[in-house]
């Protein structure tokens, strides 16, 4: 490394920030081990290591064995330099999280997004939260480097529109909403994305997807969604717009979409205009006090009774998504579907009648699974990406 062509000054940041990352990576280390395997000289991984922990970037954390000699002094890579912050907006609630560099989660919020009628007021709600949780755990506001937030639908960065937004929340325009985090927050990184493709990476990076080159994350919530991963990086396409499934139909005799369809909006409607539950009573059990959505408990006790027309409308529901997901897989040879969002809430064996849809129409091995990371797989997808932006820049904090 001391040999690359450039002047000194990159040289030695570039070495800074191999060393800073494989001690964020790979854990606790001394300044030998990494000379060997850098193949570094001794006097440069001192210098080098000496300015990191000057920068609070390295700490030194006490003596490890001995090799029959001097005790070497163990390096660590300081996991509390700085704080990240990442939102889920994907349902009713925004879910917030603060953790430090070692993903230690050292806070949550949760907002109700129907108590606001736009983007720019629930996130300067989100703006106060923050600052709570922050003094809350006595950490100054300028050590929170990167703030990233899932929001659906699909961001035009040069403009800061949403393009095909949901119909259930009002996000508005993104370059307002950083402008707004940026006066709050000036010297953060300020991430905003399509929150299925946070969820998609969340999975591949920390959940079931860990090993999977080529995956798709289905959410079947409040919306329908997807995040493609292709030969293990996020495909977006080229308008940033890939994974709009809930667009999908599944008939040319339809107009309407698979997320008017399938989505919890939808299960929500469709119990509203049924003759049978509506004479019987069982509309309103099924159905929340306000009738914005569906009563998950009664939901759930109703089909563990085998109650014959809710079986109707999963059964419908799974053969709808499982239609689209296998013309998917036939397209792209998927490896991988993860499924997400409040539709695995429900007490219907979704994952068995996917994988007999599929296993019917794909000739190829696809396999099916749960979302892993309890409902956080988009606050770890903002999670990975602002790492991601924080390791590239390592040396300059």
């Amino acid at each position: 490394m001391e040999n690359r062509a450039g002047n000194p000054k990159t040289i030695r940041e570039n070495n800074q920030k191999v060393l800073a990352q494989y001690l964020f990576h790979y854990g606790t280390t001394s300044r030998s081990n990494l000379s060997n395997v850098f193949h570094l000289s001794s006097p440069s991984v001192y210098k080098n290591i000496a300015q990191l922990i000057e920068q609070n970037i390295v700490l030194e954390i006490g003596e490890g064995d001995s090799e029959g000699g001097r005790r070497p002094m163990m390096l660590s890579f300081n996991y509390d330099m700085g704080y990240i912050v990442s939102m889920d907006l994907k349902g009713e609630y925004l879910k917030l999280a603060l953790a430090n560099l070692g993903l230690n989660i050292i806070g949550r919020k949760e907002i109700c997004i129907q108590n606001f009628q736009n983007g720019q007021d629930l996130f300067a709600k989100c703006i106060e939260a923050i600052h709570d949780l922050m003094k809350m755990n006595h950490i100054d506001s300028n050590k929170l480097l990167s703030i990233a937030v899932g929001i659906p639908g699909s961001i035009n960065q040069q403009t800061g529109k949403v393009n095909m937004p949901p119909i259930w929340f009002n996000v508005g325009d993104i370059k307002r909403i950083e402008d707004l985090f940026l006066e709050a927050f000036p010297t953060c990184r300020i991430i905003i994305k399509n929150d299925i493709n946070l969820a998609a990476i969340g999975e591949m990076r920390y959940g079931i997807g860990k090993g999977f080159e080529n995956l798709i994350y289905v959410s079947v919530d409040m919306g329908v969604g997807a995040g493609i991963i292709m030969n293990g990086k996020l495909y977006e396409g080229s308008r940033l717009s890939s994974g709009e499934i809930g667009y999908s139909r599944t008939s040319l005799q339809t107009t309407k979409t698979l997320e008017d369809e399938i989505s919890i909006v939808a299960i929500t409607q469709r119990i509203k205009e049924h003759d049978l539950f509506n004479q019987d009573g069982r509309a309103d059990k099924f159905l929340s006090k306000d009738q914005k959505t569906i009563n998950m408990k009664e939901i759930n006790q109703a089909l563990a009774k085998k109650d014959k027309e809710l079986l109707n409308i999963m059964e419908d529901i799974t053969n709808k998504l499982g239609m689209i997901l296998s013309n998917i897989c036939a397209l792209l040879d998927i490896e991988l579907i993860i499924i997400g969002g409040k539709i695995v809430d429900i007490n219907y064996d979704i994952k068995a009648k996917l994988d007999k849809i599929i296993y019917a129409n794909i000739p190829t091995d696809v396999k099916t699974g749960f979302s892993s990371l309890s409902g956080d797989e988009i606050i770890f997808g903002g999670f990975a990406l602002s790492l991601d932006e924080i390791l590239k820049k390592i040396a300059i904090y």
